[in-house]
């Protein structure tokens, strides 16, 4: 039996939860992290050997001061449902001018995609606040207790917020049909690559089996749309190609090429 692997995500991906259940699979050391933020740390020192976590991250992190070797190595997902939910008697995209909008990152994650849904509706984003207030849970709970005005859920906290009486304005996935599902990232001067390798086998049984998407290799068209919205902000990173985010080295090594 391979070492374990050091993995930190938001919420288990359903891949990983049915890979683990596979006879001699690769043991999978996992914490729930409180936020972006707290994966790139633990990505820098060594103390992750990969993260599951939005793909745009990478693009992010690869402009921060420290090491800029961070890849997306699989895609996890078709995509990462995120329903736009905000307190009552905010009704639409038009009521978030001035609002306290929760977030895990203010410049790096699926704050992006809210901020390029905001210049789409013609909302002037200075006039917004923009909270970090922790991964999904985190910011579930800050939205419930009133300490800000609306965030991105996933499910099940999106589904949980509209029962408890809060309104979904918007979606993700209405405004970018593309936008892609959640990654494993890594460093390349990672010493756990072929651990990581062997886990991405395992995925892939697992995808075979539930079908969950097509291929773990992350699609063209959900990376293209990450720089396109870069660039609609003017932020770091709308220059960047598929191969600065997409280390693709190891599907091809471990599933093949045809994968």
């Amino acid at each position: 039996m391979s070492s374990s692997l050091n993995v930190m995500w938001f919420v288990p991906p359903p891949l990983a939860v049915l890979a683990a259940q596979a006879p001699r699979a690769t043991p999978i050391q996992a914490r729930r992290n409180p936020s972006s933020d707290a994966q790139f740390e633990a990505l820098v020192k060594g103390e992750a050997d990969a993260v599951v976590t939005a793909m745009d991250n990478v693009i992010g992190w690869n402009h921060r001061l420290g090491p800029k070797d961070f890849r997306v190595v699989a895609q996890v997902e078709r995509t990462t449902p995120l329903a736009l939910i905000a307190a009552p008697g905010r009704k639409n995209m038009a009521d978030l001018a001035g609002a306290n909008l929760l977030v895990d990152s203010v410049d790096n994650g699926f704050v992006i995609a809210l901020r390029a849904m905001l210049r789409e509706a013609g909302i002037n984003e200075s006039t917004c606040r923009f909270t970090p207030a922790g991964g999904v849970t985190e910011r579930y709970e800050a939205l419930l207790t009133g300490r800000g005005d609306a965030t991105l859920l996933g499910q099940p906290f999106a589904g949980q917020a509209t029962h408890a009486g809060l309104m979904q304005i918007a979606s993700v996935q209405q405004s970018y049909p593309t936008f892609p599902g959640q990654g494993i990232v890594m460093r390349l001067a990672s010493p756990a690559r072929e651990r990581i390798g062997e886990w991405l086998r395992e995925l892939e049984q697992a995808r075979q089996q539930i079908q969950e998407l097509d291929s773990l290799r992350p699609t063209p068209e959900g990376i293209v749309l990450l720089t396109e919205h870069r660039r609609l902000l003017g932020l770091p990173g709308g220059e960047a190609t598929y191969a600065n985010i997409v280390d693709a080295s190891l599907v091809d090594t471990f599933l093949g090429k045809n994968q």
